[in-house]
């Protein structure tokens, strides 16, 4: 114990100094350091680029001691708040607060003085991500910003940053933060290992430097997990991931990451733990229902019409009378026309991609019925599909379960229940395969471990999640 605390005293050496600060922030990227004269003694600036106003530091620091005359340290600077500390821990948390130490030879204390930079009014809100009670503060293209905006939620010298440059024709900002003190350590080698050795002449955009950290490229679930939020990409961080931020990206790629988490959203955390729950659940139905509700009808229509009611199977022969394609073409014909009407009102203007929202799906939903083209039952069973996928939080895992309804479609058609049993357990097999950086994506079904599980379905009050923790610690 006297050691640990002999290690945060200051020395008279000011490189001792130094070197300690630097190996406390773990010889992150970005703390730098600047040297100066004052008085004929040697100085030293150290702070952090990533939360600190580097004309700031300029104006009202740097230049204030390059031009001093006589005085006292503190008499020098035109900045009120000063503040002296007499142990390298305190300057450390310091630094964290977005102020630069300033260290001088012989002299027994630091100088902390603000230099905070602030970024708030620059970037906007998120746009696919939105939230009721959270933060409303989203990323933005400038890597640096982006940066900023993590640091000031998490205020730890356990967060390391590593910047490279790729791209050799046109050089692209990248930035990989992980926590040192709970990351995966191999991960974090094999992820730099991986951006060093797979460099290209020019980088077009972010995916194609995130499409090379993808574990199984055949695969159709997505293996990374983008944010354009802040504040969820600091939880990230807390549990041990890692965060890498691209220049020109207003989006966080996280890594590495299991199934289930592509179904959590911020206002699961800010709001009572029943109604947490009761959405994630929501969601996960929401899945079953995206993959399996097209087919399901189409087995039953083809091969089961058995299992129905007989007043039902009355009404369903009734809809399906007049119309002379299979029920497999009637469903790719209106997922189709969906997928369509979504990629336009994507690339249009906002102001008249609503409007093609509505009126597109509305004419070409009831033309459709009144040309027998489609039964009103299987417009019903798109749509329930549609609104379910579009309450998946993540993008790509939208995209991926539009994708795999497909095949399943076609096996249903084929085999009836039968083939949608066949294509689940393809799915299920598949999912408990799949590893992303060596962490098992159906974790934790995949190793099975019950403890875990009811913490990943269920969004449990924060007094009995630390309770349950302090058990698995104690055991």
């Amino acid at each position: 114990m006297e050691m640990q605390k002999d290690s945060f005293l200051i020395s008279e050496e000011i490189e001792v100094n130094i070197q300690k600060l630097f190996q406390y922030f773990h010889s992150s990227d970005d703390v730098r350091s600047r040297a100066f004269t004052l008085h004929g003694l040697r100085g030293s600036l150290l702070y952090l680029t990533t939360i600190t106003d580097a004309g700031k530091l300029q104006s009202d620091i740097l230049r204030p001691l390059l031009d001093a005359g006589e005085g006292r340290l503190e008499d020098v600077l035109p900045i009120l708040d000063i503040e002296k500390v007499t142990d390298l821990r305190a300057a450390a948390e310091g630094m964290l607060q977005g102020k630069c130490a300033i260290l001088l030879q012989q002299r027994a204390d630091i100088i902390l003085v603000d230099a905070s930079a602030r970024v708030v009014n620059s970037v906007g809100e998120p746009q696919n991500e939105q939230t009721v009670r959270g933060s409303h503060v989203g990323f933005v293209d400038d890597v640096y910003i982006n940066g900023q905006l993590v640091h000031q939620r998490l205020k730890n010298v356990n967060l390391v940053e590593r910047h490279f440059t790729l791209g050799s024709e046109s050089p692209t900002d990248v930035k990989l933060l992980y926590m040192c003190d709970i990351a995966d350590m191999t991960v974090v080698d094999e992820i730099i290992a991986n951006l060093l050795t797979n460099q290209a002449t020019f980088i077009k955009s972010s995916g194609q430097i995130t499409d090379r950290l993808e574990s199984s490229h055949l695969s159709p679930f997505p293996q990374l997990l983008f944010t354009e939020r802040p504040d969820t990409t600091v939880s990230h961080l807390m549990e041990g991931r890692i965060v890498l931020l691209v220049d020109g990206s207003s989006f966080a790629t996280i890594l590495p990451v299991t199934f289930f988490m592509f179904f959590q959203a911020a206002d699961d955390f800010n709001v009572r733990w029943w109604n947490g729950t009761f959405f994630r659940f929501l969601r996960l139905i929401s899945v079953m229902i995206g993959i399996a509700l097209p087919s399901v009808y189409i087995s039953i229509v083809s091969n089961h019409f058995d299992v129905l009611p007989i007043d039902l199977v009355f009404s369903l022969k009734a809809s399906l009378e007049n119309i002379p394609f299979n029920p497999l073409m009637e469903a790719m014909f209106m997922i189709t026309v969906l997928e369509l009407l979504r990629e336009a009102a994507i690339r249009l203007p906002k102001s008249i991609a609503a409007t093609l929202s509505i009126v597109g799906g509305l004419v070409i939903g009831s033309e459709v019925v009144n040309a027998n083209l489609v039964s009103t039952t299987m417009i019903v069973v798109i749509s329930l599909t549609a609104v379910a996928s579009f309450s998946v939080p993540s993008h790509e895992m939208r995209l991926a379960i539009r994708l795999i309804s497909f095949p399943i479609m076609i096996a249903s058609s084929l085999l009836g229940f039968a083939g949608i049993a066949f294509s689940f357990c393809l799915l299920f097999m598949h999912l408990s395969k799949l590893e992303t950086f060596g962490v098992p994506y159906f974790y934790p079904f995949t190793p099975f471990e019950p403890r875990r599980i009811l913490t990943t379905l269920v969004q449990l009050p924060r007094r009995i999640f630390r309770r349950k923790a302090s058990d698995r610690r104690a055991s």
